[in-house]
């Protein structure tokens, strides 16, 4: 399926078919899609976390105020990031990810640091940080609708729920969006956008 095909297709699922697996190699292609996003400077400050067992479906499913699209998905990806410390230039994270660039650390530090700097004196750090995951679940998400394997993003949670689910700790790890995922056992809905001639502006 095409890009704009699967974009046209997907939907927000509510109702998943519970008989109905998806394979392992679907699902590491749909991480793959998460891992290949890009992130801000590459710092790649984020894991992904798949919630597949009955137990912690069913915990994640009250951490979510209930949604039966997590109760009923073959399962959910929660995309987790560090909390803002981790983002500190002089940190040994920060420092291992810039090895990885041709040009020295110092140079990746040095082009870095003030934007960091700025994003702190705006308190800005970890919604710099959560924003990272909705570029990681949208590619997922439509990547998962070419294979057509429905999804929904999941922004009503508890915070504090979901990280005992996964078992992390809160000093160090805070949630930026879920979604679930699975073949539909609802109908595909109509796609309701606005036009391009009400949205865009030309400068």
């Amino acid at each position: 399926m095409e890009f704009l095909d699967a974009m046209q297709h997907r939907f927000a699922c509510k109702r998943y078919d519970e008989n109905r697996a998806v394979s392992d190699a679907q699902l590491k292609r749909i991480l793959d899609y998460g891992r290949l996003t890009p992130t801000s400077f590459g710092l790649e400050l984020w894991s992904f976390h798949v919630i597949q067992s009955a137990e912690k479906k069913n915990a994640l499913f009250h951490a979510c105020f209930d949604q039966e699209s997590v109760a009923t998905s073959a399962f959910t990806i929660a995309v987790m990031v560090r909390n803002a410390a981790f983002a500190n230039p002089d940190g040994d994270l920060v420092h291992s990810r810039g090895k990885r660039f041709p040009d020295p650390l110092d140079v990746f530090v040095d082009d870095y640091r003030p934007y960091y700097e700025f994003l702190k004196q705006e308190g800005r750090l970890d919604c710099w940080l959560k924003s990272q995951g909705y570029l990681a679940i949208a590619n997922m998400m439509t990547g998962a609708a070419a294979m057509g394997i429905q999804s929904c993003a999941i922004e009503g949670y508890n915070e504090q729920q979901v990280l005992e689910v996964l078992s992390l700790d809160g000093h160090q790890w805070q949630a930026s969006l879920l979604a679930t995922f699975g073949y539909p056992a609802e109908a595909e809905r109509p796609k309701i956008r606005e036009s391009l001639e009400d949205l865009v502006f030309y400068h």
